[in-house]
């Protein structure tokens, strides 16, 4: 074959090669074996050992070696280098990465992007290459090193270019002339399993003096000098707030790539109210990994987007379905992980297998206290860590203090090899004793001016605590179990997450009966403590167990069981409260400043004259302050207050002390007392007369006080609304809530609403028309009313009016039948007998 090299292109074309034979015999050029060649153009071997067989026939080669001179003396002639692919799906979203990257390679000659597999670096690349072009005269060029071993990198670059080794020249020599010379950008992707032989090419090339810009992809930095690394985030997710209607749902672009891709496998389909709440669950478990979505949409040809979220503990097997032209790495979401595992050594394998057990991001510490195998010549955390982070497959986030955490999609492949390895159950009590230690000091520390600062850390260590006591029950460790209870207490407290604490509690004391150690007595006053506000009678018995195992134990151990006792017998057996609470005063002596000063707090709630219980406040606010426990020293004040509204003060000096309390609770950052001061402040401007503020002030704490589990202040929140509204004819409504009221209260304990929403109960059902049931409400309530301790009665005595007006409509007989009849029903009874079913009834069926 004679031609001028020139016209190699054309003559090809005359000779009926095709574009992809055309390929093929570059490729042979290259001395790329078959197999080579098939996964470079993703075909099959026995494919390009076809495209052989017509190259040699359509040009008349006589061999392999002289297709080889041809694609040569072809490759000399045109030095215009492959062009670059063209996707066949769109781009979603992005335009804020686009705006930023076009601005970065202006600016620098070597932008890297950088971020974890799955993450949509090629695509962006690409993307930009395609549509930044006017600084680049000289066009892009794509140099792609997925499918590149690293003696061929070069060779690969030389594609790129269109170039060839000439006499006399080395191919490097050849490269960085062809950069010297060129105004255009190259984009160098997938560099991570060939980093270093890519890193001393790009630095070659960007030191030949001339104008080239490198855009290159990598799961971690190529490290050349002047290089920028952009790292590329997931796609944005909705918030729970914005999940849970298509409008607000499909602004999000991992929402848009899920839609924009299921419509293509299963056409029609469309963002209804119905299911974006699971469209956005979905993307939000797949953490808005473009990879992830696109192959869960994939799947819509066989499951909707709620059974997709369902399946998605076996993510792995669910998201396995990619597009049959993609590289292997990127058909399945395993294989995409696979690539980057591959490319670890063995102590950055082990350190990413344990770091599995993080359910959540973690710090440094505990890092490294849970991950360090200790083995002789292994490498430590503080060296390992950084180099996942830098390969992407470990993100840092720096919130205030620097933590780490790994995509859910990754860090449920970490827990998999983690699992495999062996070494599972070690990491596992490491993770759990870890967390337990830091709970410990944490319960220390929130009795200190730096309570704000460990209540923070403890609320972003939740999903670690979390899985520490589920290791703790799971594997029957009953000591670390209510070591753990005992730890967290004041943090369920302050954080309202009071049922939890119960749900914890019940599946602790499900593994056995607690031992008579410290251990198990102080888990169960904690969770005696903690239920108090939730229910009276579980916390009242928790607190007695607690009693009965410290017999004999050290002092503080049983002065603490005695406490619990006294504390939880308030709504029980009243005349309990203030024996044991004196009775634990001396046992802890001035050795513990801090329990002392719980225990006068105490004394303030339960003493039954005024005085006495503000001089106990008083002693107990001013220990606080010492201390630096401001969220304790804002409730003591809650309470001071509180006493002396219960006895009809309302003065400014109660006013100072809620205004002291909120100021300390926001200081402090508890909600808990937060809106306790917000429940006083409503008490006092009822006391004073201001009725529509009082409520208006209920209103708004409510759904906090329901949030919360604070049953004791809902019902207080709910009997003053539902006052409210009976003083203002709205008798239906206070119907409701007074019930309400009565309903959370009987639970939890609190005799001054419990009188006083029965009897505005039995007003309002006179209002209603329904005497009888009324008059058994009055009996409910003196009963109720006389079996309170004398500083927990409300200070207004019983309605005498109203009991007059029922007389006179019943008669004197049946109302004194009705009434007495109350005084036998427990609050629970009553409400039933008086329910709206129930009316028709002459008389109350007892129990």
């Amino acid at each position: 074959m004679t031609r001028s090299e020139d016209g190699m292109a054309e003559q090809l074309a005359r000779f009926g090669v095709t574009e992809r034979e055309a390929q093929v015999l570059s490729a042979v050029a290259e001395r790329l074996r078959n197999r080579e060649i098939a996964d470079r153009l993703h075909v099959s071997v026995r494919t390009v050992e076809s495209h052989i067989a017509a190259l040699l026939r359509k040009l008349g080669a006589t061999d392999r070696a002289a297709l080889v001179d041809m694609g040569l003396r072809l490759r000399r002639a045109d030095r215009t280098g492959p062009a670059l692919p063209t996707p066949l799906t769109s781009l979603v979203g992005r335009e804020k990465e686009m705006s930023e990257l076009m601005a970065l390679i202006d600016a620098h000659r070597l932008v890297t992007l950088i971020g974890p597999a799955g993450v949509g670096k090629t695509r962006l690349a690409l993307r930009l290459a395609a549509v930044h072009t006017d600084p680049f005269p000289d066009g892009a060029r794509l140099a792609d090193l997925a499918p590149v071993k690293p003696e061929l990198v070069e060779d690969t670059f030389a594609r790129a270019f269109g170039v060839v080794s000439q006499p006399g020249w080395s191919l490097r020599d050849v490269l960085r002339e062809m950069a010297g010379g060129m105004r255009g950008l190259l984009v160098v992707d997938n560099c991570e399993h060939v980093v270093g032989e890519a890193a001393e090419i790009v630095a070659d090339l960007l030191n030949a003096g001339g104008r080239l810009r490198v855009l290159a992809t990598s799961r971690e930095p190529l490290g050349v000098p002047g290089e920028v690394s952009y790292q590329v985030q997931t796609l944005p997710v909705p918030p729970p707030r914005d999940a849970s209607q298509a409008a607000t749902a499909g602004d999000y672009d991992a929402v848009r790539l899920f839609l924009d891709r299921a419509a293509t496998a299963s056409p029609g389909f469309t963002l209804t109210d119905a299911i974006a709440p699971a469209v956005a669950a979905l993307t939000q478990r797949l953490d808005g990994l473009p990879l992830a979505i696109e192959l869960a949409a994939s799947r819509m040809r066989s499951f909707g987007p709620v059974e997709l979220v369902e399946h998605l503990d076996q993510r792995f097997e669910l998201l396995s379905a990619g597009a049959r032209t993609a590289l292997p790495r990127q058909r399945t979401l395993r294989g995409a992980i696979d690539w980057s595992y591959q490319l670890l050594d063995d102590d950055e394998r082990a350190l990413f297998d344990r770091l599995g057990v993080f359910p959540a991001d973690f710090d440094y510490q505990a890092a490294r206290s849970v991950c360090e195998t200790g083995r002789p010549g292994s490498s430590t955390v503080i060296t390992l860590l950084p180099r996942l982070v830098d390969k992407s497959l470990v993100s840092a986030t720096d919130l205030g203090s620097r933590r780490y955490r790994l995509l859910e999609t990754i860090r449920a492949y970490a827990a998999e090899r983690l699992a495999a390895s062996g070494a599972e159950p070690a990491t596992r009590r490491q993770h759990a004793a870890h967390y337990l230690a830091l709970a410990e000091r944490a319960a220390e520390q929130l009795r200190t001016p730096d309570q704000r600062a460990w209540l923070d850390r403890l609320t972003a260590e939740q999903p670690n605590l979390r899985a520490a006591l589920t290791y703790s029950v799971a594997s029957g460790d009953i000591e670390s179990a209510w070591r753990s209870i005992a730890a967290l207490q004041r943090f369920w407290d302050i954080t309202g997450q009071r049922h939890e604490a119960h749900e914890w509690t019940r599946r602790t004391l499900a593994i056995g009966d607690p031992p008579a150690t410290p251990v198990s007595v102080m888990g169960l006053t904690a969770a005696s403590e903690i239920l108090q506000p939730l229910d009276a009678q579980a916390s009242f018995d928790l607190a007695r167990q607690a009693e009965r195992l410290s017999d004999g134990l050290d002092d503080l151990t049983r002065a603490v069981a005695i406490r619990a006792v006294g504390m939880s017998a308030t709504w029980i057996q009243s005349e309990l409260v203030l024996p044991a609470l004196n009775q634990a005063l001396p046992l802890f002596g001035d050795e513990h400043p801090w329990e002392r000063s719980v225990t006068t707090l105490c004394l303030a709630r339960s003493s039954h004259e005024l005085d006495e219980a503000l001089r106990w406040g008083r002693e107990s606010v001013a220990s606080f302050r010492r201390l630096g426990d401001h969220m304790y020293a804002a409730n003591t004040l809650f309470i001071m207050a509180q006493r002396a509204m219960y006895a009809g003060v309302g003065d400014d000096e109660v006013h100072r002390w809620l205004a002291e309390s909120r100021e300390l609770a926001e200081a402090s950052g508890s909600e808990d007392d937060q809106v306790h001061a917000t429940v006083g402040f409503g008490l006092l401007a009822w006391l004073r007369g201001d009725h529509d503020h009082a409520a208006r002030l209920m209103e708004g704490c409510l759904p906090i006080l329901r949030r919360r589990g604070d049953q004791r202040c809902t019902g207080r929140a709910l009997h003053m609304i539902g006052e409210r509204a009976h003083e203002q004819g709205q008798h239906a409504r206070a119907e409701e809530l007074l019930r309400a009221s009565i309903e959370v209260i009987v639970l939890a304990g609190q005799s001054v609403v419990l009188v006083g929403a029965l009897e505005t109960l039995a007003a309002v059902l006179t209002a209603r028309n329904h005497p009888q049931q009324a008059a058994v409400l009055l009996g409910t309530a003196y009963a109720a009313r006389e079996s309170a301790s004398a500083h927990m009665r409300p200070i207004q005595p019983p309605d005498e009016e109203l009991r007059r007006s029922l007389v006179q409509v019943l008669g004197a007989g049946a109302f004194a039948t009705a009434y007495g009849e109350g005084e036998c029903l427990s609050p629970a009874q009553a409400l039933r007998f008086t329910s709206s079913g129930q009316r028709d009834s002459s008389r109350p069926a007892l129990t």
